[in-house]
Formats: C-alpha cells, structure tokens, sequence
C-alpha cells in the first residue's frame, strides 16, 4: 500500500532491531536518524532496550515526507510517527535519541548484524 501509493521514501523490515535497520537507512540515505523515545511503542513484558535493539518483530520502519498525509491505520495496523530524519551532519552514520525534553543523545544501534565479524 505504502508503495503503490507512492508515500514511503525508504523502507526496511525491523526484524534484525529497530536501531539498526534505522541504521541500516540512515547509511544507505546518507542522512541522520532521531527517534523520540517517548514515541516508540513497547509490548507488555518489554522495555525501551528491546524495543529499540531486540529483533524478530517484522515491523515496517518506512520514512515519508511530512506532507505524505499517512494515515492512522493501513489495513487495520496502526501507524506510529517514532522520530524523524534529517541531513547528515557530518560524514558517518548518526542515530540519535530524543527524550521528552527534546535532549538529543548519540544513539548506539544495536540487533542483528547479518555480516559482522564474530
């Protein structure tokens, strides 16, 4: 759906960790990534540390233009806006926290990392 109507920018599964496949588009984009904290949804039984780096959620982490109109709901799943991206300020990857203060803080990703040395 996000596709056809032509309103995702970049799109990646969440399975290896929602801070790495931020990550992972942010280094592909060669932009910054900022994720408000406050607005990240987290299962009963889990925290902040899995929801950011534990995987296997099979979510979709998609970015669109602010004016993209993106509905609360797309086949009954709901859409939750968890930060947003910005361009790069220097030459490497940058993710980055936001807390309820508008603190910004580097963020470590962390998850799955299909190619890195054990």
């Amino acid at each position: 759906w996000l596709q056809e109507n032509k309103l995702a920018t970049a799109m990646i599964d969440t399975s290896d960790g929602l801070s790495v496949d931020l990550a992972h588009i942010c280094e592909e984009s060669a932009v910054d990534g900022v994720l408000n904290l406050d607005a990240i949804p987290i299962a009963n039984g889990a925290d902040l540390s899995l929801a950011l780096h534990g995987g296997e959620d099979y979510e979709l982490l998609f970015t669109a233009p602010k004016s993209a109109g993106l509905p609360k709901r797309i086949a009954g799943v709901p859409i939750t806006e968890i930060g947003e991206i910005r361009r790069r300020s220097n030459k490497r990857v940058s993710v980055k926290s936001s807390d309820a203060d508008g603190r910004l803080r580097l963020l470590r990703p962390a998850g799955w990392e299909h190619f890195s040395k054990i």
